[in-house]
């Protein structure tokens, strides 16, 4: 959809693997995609001091840093080049790192499922260390809002962090969708951003926007938003025929 949703190599480890266990596959994968692309291997951590115990936990993570790979932490401007292994990472690095630009494969040794699988699904991740699983959303997205978050995606650009500005232009879609009758998951919604293009820190301000919307709020700037009066039949008739434009 945007330059900026690329389409690279993706896996993760399924929650409920033994730790060595899902450090050994995803060491494996990377190296395996690491030579199909001919690209370095890097590892992503959250801090230096969760590397400490390496070498006794996760001996094929320890084996690749006693080789010299690159390793960055959340502290770092970027997860690394090439093949990136994202070791234990939080919702919001995981996806830094996979819309960074030097990424160019990633894999994630999950530690809460709630932070990888969302990534997964968007991002349809392929699962290592055993099936996939029922990581589908908790409500299916209807078409006219899928329409609606593809428009905002446009409206509110995707290669800038959201400013006040956009926030309320959000903010006015997703009320217009409400009054019209149409649920708002936030989780959903999040899910269906990250999977369609929207930079990670946009996406998250959308579940934010979301749920203040569910709660009754109303999110300044809303009133001189960029949206036209029509936008709603605009979102419905998009639904309707797919290859309307989306803007």
């Amino acid at each position: 959809m945007f330059d900026h949703d690329r389409d690279i190599p993706r896996a993760y480890t399924v929650p409920g693997l033994a730790h060595t266990a899902a450090s050994a596959l995803a060491v494996t994968w990377a190296l395996e995609q690491a030579k199909t692309l001919g690209e370095q291997v890097a590892l992503y951590a959250p801090g230096k001091q969760n590397l400490n115990d390496v070498q006794r936990d996760h001996p094929a993570v320890h084996a690749l840093i006693s080789r010299g790979v690159p390793v960055r932490t959340w502290r770092d401007h970027h997860p690394g080049h090439g093949v990136v292994i994202a070791l234990w990472p939080d919702e919001k690095h995981l996806l830094e790192a996979d819309e960074s630009s030097a990424t160019q494969a990633l894999v994630s040794v999950t530690w809460n499922a709630k932070d990888t699988l969302a990534w997964a699904q968007a991002k349809n991740a392929a699962p290592l260390g055993g099936t996939r699983p029922d990581i589908s959303p908790i409500r299916a997205l209807d078409p006219v809002v899928a329409v609606a978050i593809d428009g905002l995606g446009v409206v509110v650009g995707q290669h800038k962090p959201v400013d006040g500005y956009y926030r309320g232009a959000i903010g006015k879609g997703l009320t217009i969708l409400l009054r019209a009758g149409y649920a708002l998951d936030p989780t959903a919604l999040h899910a269906h951003a990250i999977g369609h293009g929207w930079r990670a820190d946009n996406a998250h301000t959308l579940r934010e926007v979301a749920t203040r919307i569910n709660e009754g709020r109303v999110i300044q700037g809303m009133k001189t938003a960029p949206l036209r009066d029509d936008i709603l039949d605009h979102w419905r008739a998009g639904a309707a025929d797919p290859d309307e434009d989306e803007a």
